[in-house]
């Protein structure tokens, strides 16, 4: 077994170097010298995407990645593993795996997958795990963009409407306030204060569409035969519950399924009730079931591009695809409940 330990250094509010290395010396020590380990930094997604496509370029037979950040890192890492294959197939678990530590700002799949808050401990665990053999299978989320030669790959969330605004909104307040924010993190913790954010800027974002509903995206949206076109208020590509959002997927995160959620806008009291009574939008959303075979697309129709995002990358397409892309073996915490218990 080779392990690459990916540490992206401007997640959250940003990682000691120090703490990688001592990540990096335990994994050694836990796993042994017949496992090596290998210490990859960078500063953002697109060196951690590099990072990952070459490790899993050139060790395409038991080998692990340990993503040290949030989702966004996460989904770098399974956008340098699809690089890597060149293939549009995924790679299976005697292939590859995956850890997730809770290292960014959501850290979605890693509290999904029961993986201890404190990286440290988290790291323990993984390696335990590793020399146990657990894995658990986790669904791919496929998205093919109009204006993107590849496929992007998402693990936790996507976002449409007003809510795929919010982490590009997010990170330009990030960029000018990063004092503010650190303060914000230390005072909250960076998992509460996420949660905050996306509500309160939702919030606004859509106390603007009840004053002017012309900022709405109307779109067309396919499965299959069926096609319907709506002004679209917010959206929420699933994969498994998140008690941030009101939505009720109807799968987990070891299903080869997803589920869009997709409400649209019906008035502008609606709008400004969108955060204040989160439920009574839900049940009023469309619902799409996607699987490798159904796929959903959405098409903008009153502008040039749509701003959406998947695991906290913002992206703007005129059209969308959204699809199952396939399975990835990861590397569960300690805590994780399979479904089948």
């Amino acid at each position: 077994m080779k392990l690459l330990l990916a540490i992206n250094t401007s997640a959250g509010t940003g990682h000691d170097p120090a703490l990688g290395r001592e990540m990096a010396q335990t994994l050694r020590h836990r796993l042994g010298e017949k496992h090596p380990v290998q210490l990859g930094w960078g500063c953002g997604h697109r060196e951690i995407r590099w990072h990952a496509s070459e490790f899993a370029r050139q060790n395409k037979h038991d080998s692990v990645i340990i993503a040290g950040g949030g989702g966004g890192t996460l989904r770098a890492v399974i956008e340098g593993v699809g690089d890597s294959a060149g293939t549009g197939k995924l790679p299976a678990a005697n292939q590859l795996r995956i850890g997730a530590l809770r290292m960014g700002s959501g850290n979605v799949i890693a509290r999904q997958l029961g993986v201890a808050q404190n990286p440290r401990e988290g790291v323990e665990e993984l390696a335990a795990q590793l020399l146990a053999k657990i894995t658990t299978h986790c669904c791919v989320i496929g998205c093919d963009a109009n204006n993107h030669p590849a496929t992007l790959y998402g693990a936790t969330l996507g976002g449409f409407g007003h809510l795929g605004r919010v982490p590009k909104c997010l990170e330009a307040h990030h960029k000018i306030r990063p004092r503010f924010h650190r303060f914000s993190a230390n005072l909250l913790g960076i998992e509460r204060l996420t949660n905050v954010e996306y509500g309160l800027c939702l919030a606004g974002l859509c106390a603007r569409a009840a004053v002017n509903p012309e900022r709405l995206d109307t779109v067309e949206v396919r499965q299959g035969e069926h096609s319907e076109r709506f002004p679209l208020l917010a959206g929420a590509l699933m994969n498994f519950p998140l008690g941030a959002l009101p939505f009720q997927p109807g799968v987990s995160v070891e299903d080869a399924e997803l589920s869009l959620h997709l409400v649209p806008f019906r008035s502008r009291l609606q709008a400004l009730g969108l955060v204040a009574c989160p439920k009574r939008n839900a049940r009023a959303a469309r619902r799409f079931q996607i699987t490798r075979d159904t796929p959903v697309t959405l098409r903008v129709l009153n502008r040039d591009t749509m701003h959406f995002f998947l695991d906290e990358d913002p992206i703007e397409a005129r059209e969308v695809t959204v699809r199952v892309a396939g399975q990835l073996a990861f590397v569960p915490g300690k805590n994780f409940q399979p479904k089948n218990n």
